[in-house]
């Protein structure tokens, strides 16, 4: 899906603070995303964060207990993801994307189509350290977090990577995303900003289009009406599970 040269700035996530809001997945047909994308341009724009890396990819790792506690949350309707999500860019989709230093560490938990996510940015230091599965300075605000979590310790486990396109409203209450050419591989080796971002130690390419509708407080009528079409193309599924699961199998068929 290409991108749009119009400036938007991320939200603000400050640090600690949680953000509540709403969130349906869906598997769509590139003809009902279309459809989709056609119906929601009236109140929605792209967001382009770079002007001279349009093309936006994300690197997202997932991290978990070594008795999978939070891969077991996942069958219990009380989701939790603790993620290291890093973000990249290309000015073309011929040239190799490459990391752009911008990273967060982030708490997700969702209940039904609620979600609360905490969101705080790591230090290049830090975010070597999380995926060595090494230690944090105990007074950071990243190692507060990993001390709240109500699982215990974690090592890196997955990594999803994929290409995203970001859309919002106005005044950003509503956002979708749409993430293309995801694939899972075993987590990365720790890089610096300007490195080549795509994962090298592949496990499986997923094929389907994932669409990720995010919205505060009440569903605008606009949404309710472009996202009835979508209901047949809906998943309870997320990147974190079916990565695990791919990781899981990837690690039985190993000699």
């Amino acid at each position: 899906m290409s991108a749009v040269a119009r400036m938007s700035p991320p939200l603000p996530s400050p640090p600690l603070a949680s953000q509540q809001d709403h969130e349906r997945r869906f598997l769509p047909s590139r003809a009902a995303l279309d459809d989709f994308m056609r119906a929601t341009r009236p109140w929605t724009q792209p967001c382009v964060y770079d002007a001279r890396l349009p093309f936006a990819f994300t690197r997202t790792t997932y991290f978990d207990t070594e008795d999978l506690r939070f891969l077991d949350s996942c069958r219990h309707g009380h989701t939790q993801r603790l993620r290291l999500r890093e973000y990249a860019g290309s000015a073309s989709l011929s040239e190799p994307p490459v990391l752009t230093g911008t990273r967060f560490l982030e708490m997700k938990t969702n209940t039904g189509q609620r979600r609360t996510k905490v969101r705080l940015p790591v230090s290049p230091r830090e975010a070597v350290a999380l995926l060595a599965g090494g230690s944090l300075d105990e007074d950071s605000a990243a190692a507060r977090l990993l001390c709240d979590s109500p699982h215990g310790p974690v090592r890196p486990w997955v990594t999803a990577w994929y290409r995203r396109g970001t859309y919002a409203n106005a005044d950003a209450s509503v956002r979708f995303t749409v993430d293309e050419d995801l694939v899972f591989a075993f987590p990365p080796r720790p890089t610096g900003p300007g490195a080549p971002a795509m994962p090298e130690r592949l496990i499986r390419h997923a094929p389907a289009i994932l669409l990720e509708v995010k919205w505060r407080a009440n569903s605008p009528p606009w949404l309710r009406d472009c996202l009835r079409n979508l209901e047949v193309f809906e998943t309870q599924d997320s990147k974190f599970e079916q990565g695990m699961r791919w990781r899981l199998d990837a690690e039985m068929d190993l000699p």
